[in-house]
């Protein structure tokens, strides 16, 4: 275990002008010349602290920096390097972050906890990098998913204990080259996996090659005995799936948004492509009624009250990437208003660290999120004005 007590903590803080339309305080909180980026929003990598990962580089595709963020001193703190940000695995406004971590030619996955910043090696991969997404650590920060790509078009979920070092193949196949992996936020019984039904990666990109191909999601078991095929995209609507869906805290419960090459959910008239679903349930149901609007990064806070979403309008995302920057809104889950919180700015790039990925802080005071607004990636906040959150209820 390696401790960082002796971190020296800088400020790189930046005041923007505020929002116009919603008088949102917009804070810049990186600021060193190289690409910097909030990890995800999916899950979170948010500490009960409003500890934030920030992963910096200065070459897409390469590894490089893992940096914190303590957003209520605005200070910033490096911690590591040689580190990628693809393979890495938040804990959902937990106290820990997994990620891969290049040392000596030989990839290991550290355990980070960001109220000590202590540092520890948990996982020691063969010979090369074995986790190639996103993935995703259980609420008791003892089991890690992620995924596995043995062969061209050969595509493995797998869970593993970090405690014991098992490791468990939960689904394979090549349909699930993408799968976005996401533990529950009860007891970490269930993964929730994207399934790209019909699509194959072709190059460094996901393309469809089925005429009949959709994206939809599965319901997994940790222990890959149980399997759920959710009915939340065709054939059960008309409707695929973004790949941008996020649990709610304690409930079996999710939220996500639907492909922009669909039209708007039909639930009677066209209502929108933010969705939620509930175990059990026929189908989903739309949670906010604004079928001008397209969603896309969806989040849902620690308290499990709201979602936080990067929107465009549908002119912009009549195609499979967006064309411009996003805004960014807010909406309670319980009544389904929602308000736009800022303009993510700057361009849209077709790079992924550079996406806006917004969430909410874990106090719901600040959103964070990535902007290029200065003309390449960086991490910002929006503090909320007052009473905010409170006339969404």
């Amino acid at each position: 275990m390696k401790k960082h007590s002796e971190k020296k903590w800088i400020s790189e803080t930046a005041y923007w002008p505020d929002d116009p339309v919603s008088g949102t305080r917009i804070v810049q909180l990186t600021g060193i010349v190289s690409m910097a980026t909030n990890i995800y929003c999916e899950d979170p990598a948010c500490s009960p602290q409003n500890r934030i990962a920030v992963f910096r580089t200065m070459k897409i595709g390469c590894p490089g920096e893992l940096w914190i963020v303590d957003i209520n001193e605005r200070l910033s703190v490096r911690i590591d390097d040689g580190v990628d940000w693809v393979g890495s695995c938040p804990q959902s406004y937990g106290d820990f972050f997994f990620y891969p971590r290049l040392k000596k030619d030989k990839w290991e996955m550290v355990r980070l906890c960001f109220s000590t910043l202590e540092t520890e090696v948990v996982y020691l991969f063969p010979e090369k990098k074995i986790f190639t997404t996103l993935g995703s650590a259980s609420c008791d920060g003892r089991y890690i998913v992620n995924q596995r790509t043995p062969a061209e078009n050969e595509y493995q979920v797998v869970v593993i204990d970090i405690e014991t070092g098992k490791e468990t193949i939960i689904i394979s196949g090549a349909d699930f080259c993408n799968p976005h992996p996401r533990f529950d936020r009860i007891n970490g019984k269930w993964i929730l996996i994207q399934k790209n039904y019909g699509y194959r990666r072709v190059g460094r990109y996901v393309r469809k090659v089925y005429p009949d191909a959709t994206v939809t999601l599965n319901i997994c078991s940790r222990d890959g005995k149980e399997k759920i095929d959710a009915p939340v995209a065709k054939p059960f609507i008309p409707c695929g799936v973004s790949g941008h869906e996020a649990w709610l805290k304690k409930q079996e419960a999710f939220i996500y948004s639907s492909s922009c090459l669909d039209q708007p959910y039909e639930d009677g008239n066209k209502s929108g492509n933010l969705l939620f679903y509930k175990f059990g349930g026929e189908k989903p149901q739309v949670i906010t009624h604004a079928p001008e609007l397209y969603f896309g990064h969806v989040s849902t806070s620690s308290c499990g009250r709201y979602w936080c979403c990067d929107v465009w309008y549908w002119k912009h995302a009549a195609s499979d990437v967006c064309n411009c920057a996003p805004r960014i809104a807010i909406g309670s889950i319980k009544t389904g208003k929602f308000a736009f919180v800022c303009e993510v700015g700057g361009f849209w790039p077709n790079y992924e660290i550079g996406h806006s990925h917004p969430y909410l802080s874990s106090d719901s005071k600040y959103v964070i999120f990535t902007s290029t607004r200065t003309g390449f990636p960086q991490v910002f906040l929006a503090e909320l004005p007052e009473g905010f959150l409170e006339k969404l209820e």
